[in-house]
C-alpha cells in the first residue's frame, strides 16, 4: 500500500514537472508541443484517483459547462454529411482526430490543473510563462531593430512565434498579468523590474501589427481600471484621457501602429464602397456567406466535420466569393461556432462564458479574470482563437488555474492569489 502512494506521488511530481516545461514551452513553439501534452494526459490517465478527480471536477460549474460544450462540439461530428469537411489547416483533414488533436486534448489541460497541479507550481507556472513571453518580447525587440535574422520574419512584423494577431493577445493578456503582479507585491525592487517589464509589453504590442490585440487591450484596460478604482465621473475622465495618451503616442512612435490606422480607414472607406478587398473586408464578407451556412443548418450546424465543405460551396453562389471560399477558418469565434455546432452549440458556449463570469475568487484575481475573458471575447470578434493551438492553450492554461482557484476557495474558504 505504502508503494502504491509512492508510486502516485512520484506521477504526480512528472506530471507537474512536464506541465511546468509545456507552459514554458507553448509561446515559443506550437508545433513542440504535442509530444508533451500527450505525455502529461497519458500521466494524468495512469495516476488514477479518479473518485477524486471527480469530486474535484464535479464541484466546478465553470468547468462543467465547458466539458458540455466541448462534448457537443465533438458530437456535431454525428450529424456532418462528411468528417472530411471541416475547418483545418490540412483541408481536407479527419474531422475526428483533429477534433482530439485540435480541441479535446488541449481542453483535458484544464481538468489536469484542476486536479493534479499543486499550487507551487500553479504560481511557478505563471512564473515560466512571463519569463517565455519576456523571451519572445526580446527577439521581438531584435527582429524589428534588425539585431536579430529568422527565416520569414521581417522587422515591419516582429513577432517571431506565432501571427502578430495572436501574439498581440498574448502581449495584452501579459500587461494585466505583470499588472496585477505589481499592485500586489510591496517590494520596490520587484515593482520596479514590473515597471521596465510592463513598458516593454505594451511598447511590443504596438510595435506589432495586430490590430485585434491593440483594441482588445483598450477595451481590457478600461475594464481593468474600472474595476479597480470603482465606477465614477473622475476615475472614467482619467481613464479615457490614459486611453488616448497610449494611442496618441503609438500613433506618433510606432511606424507599423500608424500604417495599420491607416489601412483600417482606408478598409472602411471601401466597405462603404462595398469594396471587400482588404483583411476586414474579407472578414465582412465571410460573415455574409457564413450566413446561409446557418441558415440551411440553424440549429446543430453543419458539423465541425463538414462546415468548411459548406461554406466553400456557399461561397460559388456571391459574386466575390473567390475572396472567401479558402478561408482556413472563419476569422470568428463566434461564427464559427453558429455554423460549425449552431444556436445550440452557441447557447452552450454563451453558458460556460456566463459560468465563468460568475466563478468566486480574491478580488484582485477577479479583476484580472474579468479583464482576461473581455480580451477574449473581444478577440473572438476577429479570429477564432479555440482554432488556434497557442491562444486556445493560453484559454485553457488561465481558465484552469483560475478555476483552481475557485475550487481551492470552496475546499479550504481561503481566497489565494498567484
Amino acid at each position: 500500500m505504502l508503494q502504491g502512494y509512492k508510486k502516485i506521488f512520484e506521477i504526480q511530481t512528472l506530471i507537474n514537472y512536464i506541465f511546468v516545461l509545456l507552459i514554458f514551452i507553448f509561446p515559443i513553439s506550437a508545433k513542440k508541443i504535442y509530444p508533451l501534452l500527450l505525455l502529461l494526459i497519458v500521466l494524468w490517465i495512469i495516476e488514477g484517483r479518479w473518485k477524486e478527480k471527480f469530486s474535484i471536477l464535479k464541484a466546478s460549474k465553470g468547468f462543467i459547462y465547458y466539458f458540455i460544450f466541448m462534448v457537443f462540439m465533438g458530437c456535431s461530428l454525428f450529424w456532418s454529411d462528411s468528417i472530411y469537411g471541416g475547418f483545418t489547416k490540412h483541408y481536407p483533414s479527419n474531422g475526428v482526430l483533429e477534433y482530439f488533436k485540435m480541441y479535446f486534448s488541449i481542453f483535458l489541460l484544464v481538468p489536469i490543473i484542476l486536479t493534479s497541479i499543486k499550487s507551487y507550481y500553479i504560481k511557478l507556472s505563471i512564473s515560466i510563462f512571463l519569463t517565455s513571453i519576456f523571451i519572445s518580447e526580446i527577439i521581438s525587440w531584435g527582429l524589428f531593430f534588425e539585431w536579430l535574422h529568422i527565416d520569414g520574419k521581417i522587422a515591419s512584423d516582429p513577432s517571431p512565434f506565432m501571427h502578430h494577431s495572436l501574439y498581440s493577445i498574448f502581449l495584452a493578456i501579459t500587461f494585466f498579468i505583470v499588472l496585477t503582479k505589481f499592485f500586489q507585491t510591496k517590494n520596490k525592487s520587484y515593482k520596479f523590474i514590473l515597471i521596465l517589464f510592463a513598458t516593454s509589453n505594451l511598447a511590443n504590442l504596438f510595435f506589432n501589427g495586430g490590430r485585434l490585440g491593440q483594441i482588445a487591450f483598450l477595451l481590457g484596460f478600461f475594464v481593468y481600471m474600472i474595476m479597480r478604482f470603482k465606477v465614477s465621473i473622475k476615475s472614467v475622465l482619467i481613464i479615457c484621457f490614459m486611453l488616448f495618451g497610449i494611442v496618441l503616442t503609438a500613433y506618433k512612435v510606432s511606424p507599423i501602429f500608424y500604417k495599420k490606422v491607416h489601412q483600417t480607414e482606408i478598409a472602411i472607406q471601401k466597405l462603404k464602397q462595398g469594396n471587400f478587398n482588404t483583411s476586414w473586408g474579407q472578414r465582412v464578407y465571410g460573415l455574409i456567406v457564413a450566413k446561409d451556412v446557418l441558415k440551411e443548418y440553424p440549429f446543430l450546424g453543419a458539423g465541425i466535420g463538414n462546415a468548411k465543405n459548406e461554406f466553400m460551396e456557399k461561397s460559388k453562389q456571391y459574386s466575390h466569393g473567390n475572396i472567401v471560399k479558402y478561408f482556413w477558418h472563419m476569422h470568428n469565434q463566434y461564427m464559427q461556432v453558429l455554423i460549425e455546432t449552431g444556436i445550440i452549440g452557441f447557447i452552450l458556449f454563451l453558458v460556460f462564458i456566463y459560468h465563468l463570469f460568475k466563478i468566486k475568487i480574491h478580488a484582485t484575481m477577479y479583476i484580472l479574470f474579468c479583464t482576461i475573458l473581455t480580451i477574449y471575447c473581444f478577440g473572438f470578434v476577429g479570429e477564432p482563437l479555440f482554432w488556434n493551438r497557442q491562444p486556445f492553450l493560453l484559454f485553457n492554461f488561465l481558465i484552469g488555474i483560475f478555476l483552481w482557484l475557485d475550487y481551492i476557495k470552496i475546499k479550504e474558504d481561503i481566497y489565494e492569489t498567484i
